[in-house]
């Protein structure tokens, strides 16, 4: 009886022995796992860099600033020339395409100059039916203006493009809710904004929206 318990005994204690081996050694290999871990995270955070990013949407013709712009770190492993990083200078860079708040500033997107020359935010009424009804800040637009009756007029003026490839920098969401006229501001060539306005008193303006 005595050989039996004393074999019980030492069955128990090899197995109590190779589970506390078994434990030990997974205990290890989660302490190794989480150190892997460890550096593989501390390795991506020190690789990664400091990045432009709009803190609100830019429009065509938005001069970049610390005021409109905040420092963001990204993990950028491949392409990190394509945009703009925090160590660049923005100087008197502008946006040349809408850019989103949040997202970075692709090099492509800014330029040290603005094509063409300077713009001016124009603010115009439009009637609701001659715009766009999902018209949104960002998008191009085209001018046309139409003829409207004019009795003292020997010769009716035809219909006319006044304007293209326009840059929507804002709409009166307000106004459109309301109805009637609609408030919208169009960033505008400067030497085309007299033109523009000289079409106002005589013609109707229909704004049309550029192809995507």
């Amino acid at each position: 009886m005595r050989k039996i318990t004393d074999l019980n005994f030492e069955d128990l204690k090899e197995v109590a022995l190779k589970r506390a081996t078994s434990k030990t050694y997974f205990a290890i290999l989660l302490i190794i796992l989480s150190l892997v871990a460890a550096v593989a995270i501390t390795g991506k955070a020190n690789r990664s860099v400091e990045m432009w990013s709009p803190k609100t949407n830019l429009v065509e013709g938005d001069l970049l600033s610390q005021e409109n712009l905040e420092i963001v770190r990204v993990f950028l492993p491949d392409n990190l020339h394509i945009y703009l990083r925090a160590s660049q200078k923005i100087g008197e860079m502008v946006a040349v395409r809408k850019i989103y708040a949040g997202e970075l500033i692709p090099t492509t997107s800014a330029a040290n100059y603005f094509k063409g020359t300077s713009s001016k935010g124009v603010p115009l009424e439009i009637s609701r039916n001659d715009l766009p009804n999902d018209l949104l800040p960002g998008q191009r637009v085209d001018i046309y203006s139409l003829p409207t009756e004019n009795l003292n007029a020997a010769k009716t003026q035809p219909t006319e493009l006044v304007l293209t490839e326009l840059s929507v920098e804002s709409i009166d969401s307000k106004s459109r809710e309301m109805g009637g006229a609609i408030g919208i501001v169009l960033k505008i060539p400067e030497p085309d904004v007299l033109k523009l306005l000289a079409c106002l008193n005589s013609s109707r303006i229909v704004v049309v929206r550029s192809a995507l």
